[in-house]
């Protein structure tokens, strides 16, 4: 009997030390593909800051900066590390990380130009933020099902594998910002309020 219980057990941590490898590998493969998907959405938003016109009002001067505020995870961060500091327009890009559990995100609200949502946001927080910018020149832009249509400027979404996504031209307009016929030839529309 002894021996059995040798073999199984000679068998079993080998066995349990490369499932575990394999998770950690598995795990890492998903942060790396998270940041990744971070940085193409920063990307997107950057080049949203140069297709869309916000009146002149939405800046606290003409040399301030253009002001990002981003609520997410920590991928997100590091994706959009690689837009913070880039020149749009004149402007330095500030990128900003309030969070939405504390008052303190409201003053960050106030002073941005561009809100992104991500989907780690919880719903009651993603309603309670586009209310606080009502139709402030704030381009919002989110990644949850339907967020164009609940109130949100530009919604994030993935098809075949493929980033895409949607403007609601209503809710654009009430919030005074112009978009370049450019962006939204690559766009799907939506006209909901």
């Amino acid at each position: 009997m002894q021996p059995l219980k040798h073999k199984i057990i000679k068998i079993f941590i080998p066995a349990c030390i490369c499932q575990f490898l394999l998770c950690i590998i598995a795990i890492g493969t998903v942060q790396s593909q998270n940041i990744e998907e971070y940085r193409v959405k920063a990307a997107f938003v950057y080049n949203f800051t140069k297709l869309i016109q916000w009146p002149k009002t939405a800046f606290d001067s003409d040399g301030g900066n253009f002001k990002i505020a981003v609520f997410g995870n920590e991928y997100l961060k590091e994706g959009f590390q690689t837009i913070d500091g880039k020149i749009s327009a004149g402007r330095v890009i500030s990128i900003q990380y309030p969070d939405p559990k504390t008052n303190d995100y409201k003053k960050t609200l106030a002073e941005s130009q561009i809100v992104f949502i991500s989907r780690h946001i919880r719903l009651d927080q993603i309603l309670r933020i586009l209310s606080i910018i009502g139709d402030r020149p704030v381009l919002t832009i989110g990644e949850v099902k339907n967020f164009s249509r609940a109130g949100g400027i530009i919604q994030f979404f993935t098809r075949d594998d493929q980033l895409h996504f949607e403007v609601n031209i209503k809710k654009a307009e009430a919030h005074q910002l112009k978009f370049s016929s450019r962006l939204l030839k690559l766009a799907v529309i939506v006209n909901e309020k």
